[in-house]
């Protein structure tokens, strides 16, 4: 039969590496994707003997406090890790001189990343500042040429408006001196038919006096008529009657 792995409990863990089971659980959480912890289908944690090798490097580590950082990066990069509890003092000593010159390089490193990355930011501000400058300088071309399209465009409009105001003008004073010609016409015309009309109505009176003038003569005419007639018919009876 094949080997069978060998699984602790959380507390058999933390007696045999003399942990408190916070920092086990902790652990777990800051170092996630390191310690692969399993779990029973009620949740209990099992821990296997390699889970075990990797809580005594973290241990061993925390112990000689460095940075939760410090103890990703050395784990990440399998830096051997000795724990053995027997071992003196010097052996300690090398293997914390060790992890020192470790970190120191790896810092060293980070500061070397760091200044390329602010000489590149750097050259990316000055490629950045040029390029605005060459861009503002051909807007300013642009604006200054557009600037003289435009004047020179305005300037075209506004004679072709004071054309067109002066022809405007023109054709102005030709409507108002025609308006008022046909004014002057109106009023003569007004005048005219008004004396017409004063004509007329002085002929119609003097028609009427005349007709009146007229009607009475005929009248008279008529009664002069009658009373001769009547006078020579008075005048024969008185001749032809007997006389006694």
């Amino acid at each position: 039969m094949g080997n069978v792995i060998q699984k602790y409990s959380t507390k058999e863990v933390s007696r045999l590496l003399k942990i408190p089971v916070g920092n086990l659980r902790k652990w777990e959480r800051t170092f996630e994707g390191m310690l692969y912890v399993q779990r029973t289908k009620t949740g209990a944690r099992l821990y296997t003997d390699y889970e075990i090798d990797t809580l005594k490097k973290i241990k061993l580590l925390k112990d000689k406090n460095i940075k939760d950082e410090d103890v990703k990066y050395i784990l990440e990069t399998n830096i051997q890790v000795e724990y053995n509890d027997e071992s003196d003092e010097k052996e300690e000593s090398e293997d914390y001189n060790q992890y020192e010159m470790m970190i120191s390089l790896q810092h060293e490193t980070v500061e070397s990343v760091e200044k390329l990355t602010n000489s590149i930011f750097s050259f990316k501000e000055e490629v950045l500042q040029e390029t605005k400058e060459e861009i503002k300088n051909e807007v300013k071309k642009e604006i200054n040429l557009g600037h003289n399209k435009t004047t020179s465009l305005v300037q075209s409009y506004s004679q072709m408006l004071l054309d067109t105001s002066d022809q405007t003008k023109d054709e102005l004073q030709r409507l108002r001196q025609e308006i008022e010609q046909e004014n002057e016409e109106k009023l003569f015309i007004h005048q005219k038919l008004e004396e017409r009309e004063v004509h007329f109505q002085e002929f119609v009176q003097h028609f009427r006096e005349a007709a009146a003038s007229k009607q009475e003569q005929s009248i008279k005419t008529k009664m002069s008529k009658w009373l001769s007639h009547f006078t020579k018919d008075k005048k024969e009876e008185d001749s032809i009657k007997p006389h006694y």
